[in-house]
């Protein structure tokens, strides 16, 4: 399997989830793109409001964040895929959720052909990187850095839009 595969592979649970809880951020963590492929009446649609659902999948991120810390304090060099993989879609829904729309698959050709108005520099092979090696220390920092430049570029394309 290529590394970007496990992404593809990843969305077949996902489309298959669906959280017990009503509460956005248990749905959230259970299922990053529950949003986006479940769109029946009523659910929320967070690519229209995006300025309050954008700053959650950044405060997900964070909590996993600090699920995964320990992990790496032990001196374990590995962590969870799920946990990660789960960090990398976040990170898709804001780019996607920026731009006014849903997730509609993690195919990587389809995602690195869009022209996403809010990403950090060089995403795609960083992602890719992640990717390769989703449980190792050095692509959890990479996430956590692109975590960090998208938090920016979003306040930033956010205050301008104003």
């Amino acid at each position: 399997m290529t590394s970007v595969s496990l992404l593809s592979e990843y969305e077949r649970p996902l489309r298959n989830t669906k959280p017990e809880s009503g509460d956005r951020l248990a749905v959230l963590k259970e299922n990053p793109l529950y949003f986006d492929f479940f769109t029946e009446e009523g659910t929320p649609k967070p690519w229209d409001e995006k300025s309050e659902w954008v700053p959650l999948l950044f405060q997900m991120w964070e909590q996993t964040k600090e699920r995964l810390l320990p992990v790496f304090q032990t001196r374990k060099s590995r962590c969870s895929q799920d946990e990660m993989l789960k960090g990398v879609c976040y990170l898709i829904a804001a780019f996607h959720w920026t731009m006014g729309e849903p997730v509609e698959t993690l195919k990587w050709e389809t995602l690195i052909r869009k022209n996403f108005p809010v990403k950090p520099i060089n995403w795609t092979e960083r992602v890719e990187f992640i990717l390769q090696k989703p449980t190792q220390y050095h692509c959890f920092i990479q996430l956590d850095e692109l975590f960090t430049e998208m938090k920016k570029q979003y306040y930033k394309y956010a205050a301008m839009k104003k």
